[in-house]
C-alpha cells in the first residue's frame, strides 16, 4: 500500500470516530433535555435535530473514503469482498444524503416559514417513505458494507479486534430492519447501538491501525 493511502486511511478513520463521538453526545444532550418524553423517540427537537442532520451529511462520505482506504489495504485474495464493501457504502451514502439534505433544507425552510411538509417528505411519524429509506441505508446497506468489510483484516491483535467490531456493527445494523420491516420500531435500535457506539469505536481501532501502517510503511498480509 502506497504511503499516502493508509494516511487517507487514519484521517478518515478518525474523522469517522469524531463525528460518532459527536452524533452521540448530541443525542445524550437532546435526551438529557427532555427527548425521553418526545411523542416521537426517533425525531429529536432543535437545535439537536439540525446538529444531528449535519453530522449524518459529514459521516457520509467519511464512510465512502474510509472504505476506498480499506480497499487499498485489502489483501489480494480479499480484494472482492473490500470492493463489495466500497460499492455497499456508496449505496449508503447516497440514500441517506439525498434523505438528510432534504430535511435540512426543504423541510426545515417549510417548517420555518410555517407551510404544511407533504406527507411524503416526513420523517415521522412511522411508517414514513423517507425514514423507511433512511433506515434501509443505516440498517440494510451500511450493515452489508461492515460485514463485506470484516474479512479484509486477517490474524490477530489489532486486525483480530477490528474484524470483530465491524462484523458485530454490521451484524446489529443488519437486525434492525426488523425494526422497520415488523413495525416494531423498538428493535431498530439494534441498528442504532451498531452504528452510534459500535462502528465509532470500531473506527479508532482502525484510525491506530492505519497510523502504525502509516510509521511502519508495511503492507497488508497477503
Amino acid at each position: 500500500m502506497q504511503s499516502s493511502e493508509p494516511r487517507l486511511g487514519f484521517w478518515s478513520a478518525l474523522s469517522v470516530f469524531a463525528i460518532g463521538v459527536a452524533y452521540l453526545l448530541t443525542g445524550i444532550a437532546w435526551f438529557v433535555a427532555g427527548g425521553s418524553n418526545s411523542p416521537e423517540p426517533m425525531q429529536p427537537t432543535e437545535p439537536y435535530l439540525a446538529i444531528l442532520e449535519i453530522l449524518i451529511l459529514l459521516s457520509a462520505p467519511a464512510l465512502v473514503v474510509l472504505m476506498v482506504a480499506v480497499h487499498a489495504y485489502a489483501p489480494h485474495g480479499r480484494k472482492s469482498w473490500a470492493l463489495a464493501a466500497l460499492a455497499f457504502m456508496i449505496i449508503f451514502a447516497l440514500l441517506t444524503s439525498s434523505a438528510h439534505f432534504v430535511q435540512l433544507t426543504v423541510v426545515r425552510q417549510l417548517r420555518s416559514a410555517n407551510l404544511p411538509v407533504p406527507d411524503i417528505l416526513r420523517f415521522n411519524p412511522w411508517p414514513s417513505i423517507v425514514l423507511a429509506l433512511d433506515l434501509f441505508a443505516w440498517d440494510f446497506f451500511l450493515g452489508l458494507s461492515l460485514l463485506f468489510a470484516a474479512p479484509v483484516f486477517v490474524g490477530g491483535g489489532l486486525h483480530a479486534a477490528v474484524r470483530a467490531g465491524l462484523l458485530l456493527g454490521g451484524t446489529l445494523c443488519v437486525a434492525g430492519v426488523f425494526g422497520p420491516g415488523l413495525g416494531q420500531m423498538q428493535l431498530q435500535y439494534l441498528a442504532t447501538f451498531g452504528y452510534a457506539v459500535v462502528l465509532p469505536i470500531t473506527c479508532a481501532l482502525l484510525a491506530i491501525l492505519f497510523r502504525k501502517e502509516t510509521e511502519s510503511g508495511s503492507s497488508p498480509l497477503s
